[in-house]
């Protein structure tokens, strides 16, 4: 697979998604009657979380469904449920058990293609042996410290040229270490310390607590600790984030602008970047071979949460890029997004696979 420059990660256009969203008014919000589809939950419904508490999946899980109670969207209650471990292994391999049963969801964060395509998993490829039910946003990277440490970019950069600093992510080899991968690379600093952690929580309380010198986070992730102990120093971005102006993209301090990443035809500015990299994706997903009509009720049920002012306030304070994607879209969307992993992860960095991976071709001739 080449990387295509301009367009979103896996290649899906980032216009094509907001003018998607641009469909939909925010605050117009469907009473569960007034919903056409044929099938509706009959029983309480687990939404399994990857993570520990805290983290962004976390906030994000938990915040969606205060919604749905406020505005009486599910006629069952939504239950989070943490089930933290092997970087997703756990909770997608329990989620992948519960074959055909749409009582089961799950909220999408790359680890859930990067933890597949490293373990022998029941799970390959989430695209294909899950559910894709709705994307809601991309959650943009930014490079983040203790304000102890460092002010500006170029303070950071002078240090990490001369001596290894700490790091640490959620999990091992998963999106986190990804983007300081590229990072490190990019600015010609020494290979970073890494440390994985159990959740995005975790990571911020981490350099928070200046036991870590940066870490790459989500805003929402970091807020509970901006402006006191911790800021951003890079942007990832094309342009700056509205919620945080005055701190600067990765394009404008020329961070891998010129320098271009082995075996993949794109610089590691590129890979950095939120509209052509593997910035976080945002969704809900659930068992393998669910009816259409049970995704005709789930996708029904986010469309009403996406639209809601309280959602739409968050993604702004955040600076998150809102993007709604219904079942079929969003699964079109995943399959170069994981094919694009899978290139960066075995061809770039020459991480080792799970032994029994296969391309998608491989799998359906095998089948």
């Amino acid at each position: 697979m080449q990387f295509t420059p301009k367009r979103t990660r896996a290649g899906v256009s980032l216009a094509s998604g907001l003018c998607l969203a641009a469909g939909f008014g925010a605050g117009a919000i469907m009473a569960p009657s007034e919903a056409l589809a044929d099938w509706e939950p009959e029983r309480p419904i687990e939404f399994v979380i990857q993570t520990s508490p805290g983290g962004g999946s976390d906030r994000y899980a938990r915040m969606w469904i205060g919604i749905i109670e406020q505005y009486d969207l599910s006629p069952v209650p939504i239950t989070p449920v943490n089930m933290p471990g092997g970087a997703g292994a756990v909770a997608l391999t329990y989620l992948f058990a519960q074959d055909g049963d749409p009582h089961y969801i799950t909220p999408t964060l790359n680890s859930l293609v990067t933890t597949p395509l490293q373990h022998q998993l029941p799970v390959m490829y989430p695209s294909e042996d899950l559910t894709p039910i709705v994307k809601m946003m991309m959650d943009p990277f930014q490079l983040w410290t203790n304000r102890e440490f460092f002010e500006t970019w170029e303070e950071f950069h002078e240090r990490c040229q001369e001596e290894r600093l700490d790091t640490l992510g959620t999990g091992a080899r998963q999106e986190d270490e990804i983007q300081l991968e590229l990072l490190w690379r990019a600015a010609d600093c020494e290979p970073f310390r890494y440390v994985p952690a159990a959740g995005g929580g975790d990571v911020a309380a981490g350099v928070a607590g200046g036991h870590q010198h940066i870490n790459v986070n989500q805003p929402a992730e970091a807020m509970p600790h901006y402006p006191e102990t911790m800021i951003p120093l890079v942007n990832f971005a094309q342009e700056r984030f509205e919620a945080f102006a005055d701190y600067p993209t990765h394009w404008e301090l020329g961070i891998g602008v010129d320098k271009e990443v082995p075996g993949i035809d794109a610089t590691y500015a590129e890979l950095l970047d939120l509209e052509t990299g593997l910035h976080q994706m945002r969704g809900i997903i659930g068992a393998p071979n669910l009816s259409d009509e049970a995704l005709e009720w789930w996708e029904n049920l986010w469309r009403q949460v996406w639209e809601t002012d309280e959602w739409q306030q968050f993604m702004r304070d955040n600076a998150m890029t809102p993007v709604f994607m219904g079942p079929a879209e969003y699964r079109e969307w995943m399959i170069p997004f994981e094919d694009f992993h899978m290139q960066v992860m075995q061809d770039v960095f020459e991480w080792e696979l799970r032994p029994d991976i296969m391309t998608r071709e491989e799998r359906r001739a095998e089948n």
